[in-house]
């Protein structure tokens, strides 16, 4: 079994998941989208000449609203998605996450969030028995020889090995020193984070030495 690197656990909170879904669908979803409305929009031109043309060519008529009606599903519906996905998100905003770092994967897993009628009975069971490991819900396996790719964005990095399928980690639950090289040095952040594990694994250490105004 492959050591562990690092560990970070952190929720998501609804306005990043929103921003961070917004990257996505401009990424992958809105380009498509984009190409598929004009496509339709240049066609309903073309029998908008027909129908200029030839005034009684009532199939004309018929396939301009067909085309311009298409072209306005392929606009709206990356925004009804959204919406929709963001309703959705109101329910499982309070969630834990658990981000861990191997050699060869990233780990991210949900945990399970004691409800606030099992707090008082939790408390005495840890008084009895200690601590009890969290129960992992589910947990999603990301292998870096895989194409994995990790984007980061002013508050969040997005982890992502399909265009189906992204993962959203706030920058929040970072610490100071693994988030003030991203700060000045845009790009590093959790990279930082896995070269620093790397070395501290081989036994040996990293600085960084900052002068300002020169790098």
């Amino acid at each position: 079994m492959e050591e562990k690197l690092l560990e970070k656990e952190y929720d998501i909170p609804y306005e990043i998941f929103g921003e961070a879904y917004k990257e996505f669908q401009k990424k992958y979803v809105l380009p498509r989208s984009y190409i598929l409305m004009g496509i339709f929009l240049l066609i309903g031109v073309c029998y908008i000449y027909s129908a200029v043309k030839d005034p009684d060519n009532t199939l004309a008529y018929i396939l301009v609203v067909a085309c311009f009606c298409m072209a306005g599903i392929n606009w709206y519906n990356p925004r009804r998605i959204r919406r929709s996905l963001m309703e959705g998100i109101r329910g499982i905003e309070n969630e834990r996450y658990k981000l861990s770092l191997y050699d060869t994967y990233l780990e991210i897993a949900t945990v399970s969030v004691p409800q606030d009628s099992e707090t008082a009975e939790n408390d005495e069971e840890k008084e009895l028995f200690g601590d009890e490991p969290e129960e992992i819900i589910e947990s999603s396996k990301l292998y870096f020889n895989n194409g994995l790719r990790v984007i980061e964005k002013e508050n969040f990095f997005m982890a992502y090995q399909m265009k189906e399928m992204f993962y959203v980690i706030p920058k929040k639950n970072f610490t100071q020193e693994e988030t003030d090289a991203r700060t000045q040095y845009k790009g590093t952040g959790l990279g930082m984070s896995i070269v620093k594990a790397l070395i501290d694994k081989m036994g040996g250490t990293i600085q960084v030495e900052v002068k300002i105004e020169k790098s």
